[in-house]
């Protein structure tokens, strides 16, 4: 570059911020600054304003630009481009320093202005803040317009690595290896990673092994976990011996032999479907890109001046920016964009010119990995149906076995039912179905309405202050209703359970103010998608893939520990509240509960899933349940108008450490022994534009701290809005989602009446073909007029009066929740 000119670019939001120095007078500089946006018509970066704006100026003083890069400023909470300056002073050696922000798009904002003794070029970095860092004689300094001044570190260390740590709350660490004085130099230098904000010290390999402090020239961390007050890290780093190494928790896992010496920086490029790519930048213009999955050379540049990464296409992932010497200094003249998957765009150099260096088998990693992933999910498809089979045969056979000991012993074998096993009848049972089901019986309809429902297990978890009491029950559906039907839903979700403290100590029995919430039970993962066979499918009654059997329900009762644990001991008892025919529910005793206060200070009773999410048994099931119970929901809508969404589930696993629940993989747990820092999301896209991100957490800081970590990720198209979240949970409160409950119910509630308002006869037994006689004849006109009459009342249906009012309570239920839904949505539109 011409010694009148510098230029230096950095990129936020997918624009680049080219900031220019020219030199004005043989004594005076000028600070130029303007966004240049890729036009993909064009294949090139325009002018995105139009216009040319001014930072700073000066017609006495010479101004070098040092460095620039975007950072948040915690004022305004937006990522803003920054750039640091330095003008020589006159009367003495010192160097006077400028870091500026741009404020909007035509001005700059002064945030330092400090003198310096010495001279700072190539070890200043610029973090959050905006906060200035800089090293000097193994001497780590810093200083923000929060300070006020400069401050040194109080440590001394041979600096290998400066960063941010992408903690939930993102710290400036500093590692290097630690001097120690002249009497402390028998004892060795350790490794040590301090925290710039609280001072904390990390020692013993929490991010790399002291072997390695000596060979690392460049680094970045890739994840961070604080826990039990050791750092759980993943990391990147190059050596000075051509090798990038993989570091999980301080120990090496994964090496690539690089093909340049000198490593001078990392950077982490998230491309489309889900791939990442490690970039390395190398003195003397050299670049390599590493595939993150396989640790392999993808590709090799030589001549780089500038390496920049961003979505400048607008694409809703990353991409490489490489910009090339170019001899006849224009801004821009040469440049190479390019994911390695789908985006390619080259000015001013020729295909062969770009190096690639990859594996053969690297140059088709995308439909390769896309072919295995089809022959994995194929495999996996077909392993679970054999396990489906084998899980059959092993039923089958232990029914035989038990049949064949019974047979031997002369007791009476009762074979288990066919509902109990999934299984549908192959022989014709539909006349005396038919006949059972429209031949109705009062006196049989009210005993079983009267009945409460199947219940399978409880159990009791405490998380945090909460006792939670857990009903698992199976609604009844021999009530002569469609158990799949709106009343059936309805009534499902009116049970109810309450806790009854039991008299001890001369104290009376009372009732414990608790709230109730009714959820589904979550399915065994190897049931999902079971589907019977054809042959069965076509003798399966109406409600189809339902004929599984009537869904597992579980009824959560929330209430406070506290005034349970007056003594030592205490018991309760969990009351079951079921609708009934009847004005005023019908209460049934499920279980009894003993809390001892030793298990509860213990901790006992808490969920292990907060611990292990991995496991999938019917413990997990419960207390994935018990912490939706105790947890409260919040529900936020993330949109851009204009680039597709990000993938929020895997910033969670990769940043946050959240892990999928075994169980009910599309909830994300971040474990924590203490449930007040425990969450747990679901991540629901509506469209490439649009995802809902249910969050449960059992307090606000929690939430909020999330939120603010959240904040920090999206990109500034992106748009976040609170939601206001539905009573039950799984349920949605847009207007839309009502309406479409309102039309679903009348179709199912119609379907239901027209149903069980037919007469089950037909036409025809087929005998009067046989013979004319006159007695046959007469009976086949006996059966013709009763044909007649049946075709009559299927035009106009006489229905039953109960079953239509139930009918009509639940449309009329129905639209009241979706009136309020959309009162809802206007208060929100309003606010």
């Amino acid at each position: 570059m011409a010694p009148e000119q510098q230029i230096r670019i950095t990129s936020l939001c997918g624009s680049l911020f080219v900031f220019q120095r020219r030199r004005t007078s043989p004594k005076g500089s000028d600070i130029t600054f303007w966004r240049m946006a890729f036009g993909q018509d064009s294949g090139g970066f325009f002018n995105k304003d139009g216009r040319i704006s001014s930072v700073y100026k000066s017609t006495s003083r010479d101004v070098d630009l040092v460095h620039c890069t975007s950072a948040v400023d915690i004022k305004t909470r937006q990522k803003v481009p920054c750039i640091l300056l330095r003008q020589r002073k006159k009367a003495s050696q010192g160097f006077k320093y400028m870091l500026y922000s741009l404020d909007g798009s035509t001005s700059g904002k002064l945030h330092v202005e400090l003198v310096l003794p010495f001279e700072i070029d190539d070890h200043v970095l610029i973090f959050r803040g905006p906060t200035l860092v800089w090293t000097h004689e193994d001497r780590v300094f810093y200083t923000s317009s929060e300070l006020g001044g400069v401050v040194e570190v109080p440590v001394r260390l041979n600096v290998n690595f400066i960063g941010e740590l992408p903690l939930c709350q993102r710290r400036i660490g500093i590692l290097g290896l630690e001097k120690q004085s002249a009497g402390e130099a028998a004892r060795g230098n350790k490794v040590l990673l301090y925290l710039l904000e609280d001072g904390r010290t990390f020692g013993e390999m929490c991010l790399l092994p002291e072997a390695y402090s000596s060979v690392v020239r460049c680094m970045t961390v890739l994840s961070a976990k604080e826990a039990d007050g050791l750092l759980r890290s993943t990391v990147l780093a190059a050596t000075c011996r051509k090798q990038l190494v993989r570091f999980e928790n301080g120990l090496p896992e994964d090496v690539c032999v690089l093909p340049y010496e000198h490593p001078r920086s990392i950077r982490i490029v998230h491309v489309g479907d889900g791939g990442c790519i490690i970039t390395v930048v190398f003195d003397h213009g050299n670049v390599c890109a590493v595939w993150k999955d396989s640790f392999k050379i993808a590709a090799c540049w030589t001549g780089v001046s500038d390496l920049l990464v961003d979505d400048f296409v607008g694409c809703g992932s990353e991409q490489i920016l490489l910009l090339f010497e170019d001899a006849a200094k224009e801004v821009l003249g040469e440049f190479l964009l390019t994911d390695l998957c789908g985006v390619h765009y080259s000015c001013g150099r020729a295909e062969s010119e770009d190096l690639n260096q990859s594996d053969p088998a690297q140059e088709n990693v995308v439909l390769t990995v896309k072919a295995l992933d089809s022959r994995l999910q194929s495999g996996l498809a077909f392993l679970q149906e054999l396990q489906r089979d084998l899980g059959v045969k092993e039923r089958v056979l232990q029914q035989s076995v038990t049949a064949l000991a019974d047979l031997v012993s002369d007791r009476e074998h009762v074979p288990p039912l066919p509902q109990q096993e999934g299984l549908v009848c192959l022989w014709d049972e539909e006349s005396e179905e038919e006949e059972e089901q429209y031949v109705p019986n009062e006196k049989m309809q009210m005993e079983t309405e009267e009945r409460p429902p199947e219940v399978r297990r409880f159990w009791h978890r405490v998380v945090g202050e909460s006792l939670i009491l857990g009903v698992l029950f199976t609604p009844n559906t021999d009530t002569g209703q469609d158990p799949h039907g709106p009343s059936q839903s309805r009534s499902e979700e009116n049970v109810t359970a309450s806790v009854l403290l039991e008299p001890s100590g001369g104290v009376a029995a009372s009732v414990v103010q608790s709230q109730s919430k009714t959820l589904l039970y979550p399915e065994l993962l190897s049931a999902a998608g079971l589907d019977p066979p054809a042959a069965k499918r076509s003798r399966m009654p109406a409600g189809g893939s339902e004929a599984h059997g009537p869904p597992q329900l579980a009824v959560l009762t929330v209430t406070d520990l506290t005034p349970l644990l007056t003594s030592s001991r205490v018991t309760c008892s969990i009351l079951l509240h079921s609708p009934t025919s009847k004005p005023g529910p019908a209460v049934h005793q499920c279980g009894r509960v003993s809390l001892d206060m030793k298990d509860v200070l213990q901790g006992t009773l808490q969920p292990r899933l907060l611990t292990d999410c991995s496991i999938d048994s019917d413990e997990s099931r419960e207390d994935l349940l018990s912490l939706l119970a105790a947890f409260e929901p919040w529900l936020f809508l993330i949109q851009s108008p204009e680039h597709t969404v990000v993938d929020v589930s895997v910033w969670l696993v990769d940043r946050l450490g959240a892990q999928p629940v075994g169980v009910s993989p599309q909830y994300l747990l971040i474990k924590s022994t203490q449930p007040s820092s425990a969450l747990l999301f679901h991540w629901q896209p509506c469209g490439p534009f649009r995802a809902l991100l249910r969050v449960h957490g059992s307090g606000q800081f929690a939430v909020l701290r999330f939120l603010d970590s959240l904040c920090e990720f999206l990109p500034a198209s992106h748009n976040i809005q609170p939601l206001r979240s539905s009573a039950r949970q799984g349920g949605s409160q847009d207007p839309a989602s009502f309406l479409r409950r309102e039309i679903q119910t009348i179709k199912e509630g119609v379907a239901s009446l027209l149903r069980d308002g037919q007469d089950g006869q037909r036409f025809g037994g087929g005998t009067w073909r046989d013979s004319a006689s006159p007695d046959r004849l007469h009976r086949c006109r006996e059966e013709w007029q009763r044909e007649q009459e049946r075709s009559s009342r299927v035009l106009h249906p006489l229905v039953d009066a109960s079953q239509y009012r139930r009918l009509v309570d639940s449309l009329i239920q129905k639209q009241l929740d979706g009136d309020i839904a959309a009162l809802v949505e206007a208060q929100n539109s309003k606010g």
